[in-house]
């Protein structure tokens, strides 16, 4: 913290409390940054980064447009999304873990869904309730206290703090080790911070920084402030990245949820941080925001090839079925919706498709018969099924 002395963006303050787990009280310097700025000057490096990443931006949201229901493609985003975020958060799951998790008729049959894969499955749930939200409301500190209390249910970090700003100090670092080694001090709880956060949702929203900064830019800044205020007890990370994803669709760069940003930033996690520490001590943000579109960029680009292939494998399924079983109605439904719910029970496939358990089944064993289909798991009562090939491009 003593290289944030000097930081043209911020301030360091003194504060002192006790820390039960070592018994002893400790006394640090926090860091306050300054509100963000309505103008920033940027080298071209940056708004290269920036107008590729917006490009990459627009190929993706075309791609999506492609099929007549884009949530398909928009849920396999949101779960690889989910996976990403949670383990930049240490939270560990894998994607046919998450899917098959989801198959269960209220997500939790007698407490069998792991605890990882329980908290991976609240970040959808969270992300599913904002863009619910934003689709004609804007992004507000009462929308994202209500994401973090989903985020943490259940978690041994859900308690009185969940669902609102923090009334307790928190740290950046190895949670084995002391206040004092700490990487990062975040401000104080109490009326500041509230004022800080209220100052940079106002900032979020208004009409300046739209109209001066660059979208990329913005979300980029945006990031980097509402993780160093850190304003809630868990959860920031998580949320500060749906945030940027929720900026995008508010201002119609995606009109469907498609992008998940974690996977790349958590290949790079250590990178990621670094940039992060390096705005508050240097105040330079042209390098964090062109790591920052870098991240957009890639996985816009690759989320463009992947949603073209997942709409080549949907209409390769369809056409199996039709071929094959003209009259399999729900066969090829099942089959075409098989991209967006690679596993799938016939208890799962009866909530969606309608018709009896029996048909379902008939139609899953179609699919099956037509290698389309695999058991998966060792359940016999309310078997799974799975399509290796769609986990091949997910």
């Amino acid at each position: 913290m003593k290289s944030l002395a000097n930081s043209p963006i911020g301030d360091v303050v003194s504060i002192a409390g006790h820390d039960a787990r070592f018994g002893e009280d400790y006394e640090v310097e926090a860091f306050l940054p300054h509100d963000l700025p309505t103008k920033v000057d940027l080298p071209g490096s940056a708004w290269m980064a920036m107008s590729q990443a917006a490009a990459d931006l627009g190929r993706l949201d075309a791609a999506a447009q492609l099929i007549p229901n884009p949530q398909l493609v928009a849920r396999v985003a949101t779960r690889r999304e989910a996976i990403g975020t949670s383990a930049l958060e240490g939270t560990f799951a894998d994607l046919p873990e998450l899917f098959a998790a989801e198959t269960q008729p209220d997500h939790d049959v007698g407490g069998q869904i792991p605890p990882n894969v329980r908290e991976v499955m609240n970040y959808t749930r969270a992300a599913d309730s904002a863009f619910d939200w934003i689709a004609d409301r804007p992004i507000t500190l009462g929308l994202l206290s209500s994401l973090q209390a989903q985020i943490v249910r259940g978690t041994p970090t859900d308690g009185p703090e969940a669902g609102s700003l923090r009334t307790t100090q928190v740290f950046i670092g190895a949670k084995h080790k002391r206040v004092a080694e700490a990487r990062f001090v975040p401000p104080p709880p109490g009326d500041s911070l509230r004022a800080m956060c209220e100052r940079w949702i106002s900032w979020l929203t208004g009409p300046e920084p739209q109209r001066h900064i660059q979208l990329v830019a913005r979300l980029a800044m945006a990031h980097y402030q509402f993780e160093t205020l850190h304003p809630f007890t868990d959860g920031n990370g998580r949320l500060g990245r749906l945030v940027a994803v929720l900026q995008i669709l508010r201002e119609d760069a995606l009109r469907s949820p498609v992008l998940a940003v974690s996977p790349w930033l958590e290949e790079r996690a250590d990178e990621y941080r670094d940039h992060l520490f390096a705005v508050s001590q240097s105040g330079d943000w042209a390098p964090w925001i062109e790591f920052f579109a870098e991240a957009i960029s890639t996985e816009a680009s690759t989320g463009h090839d992947r949603i073209m292939r997942l709409l080549s494998l949907r209409e390769e399924f369809g056409d199996a079925v039709r071929t094959a079983r003209p009259r399999a109605r729900i066969a090829v439904d099942i089959a075409e919706q098989l991209i967006a719910y690679p596993i799938l029970t016939v208890a799962d496939a009866h909530r969606r498709h309608g018709r009896s358990n029996q048909a379902n089944r008939d139609a899953i064993k179609v699919l099956v018969d037509l290698g389309l289909l695999e058991p998966y798991g060792e359940d016999r009562y309310d078997r799974m099924y799975w399509s290796p090939r769609v986990f091949q491009v997910i």
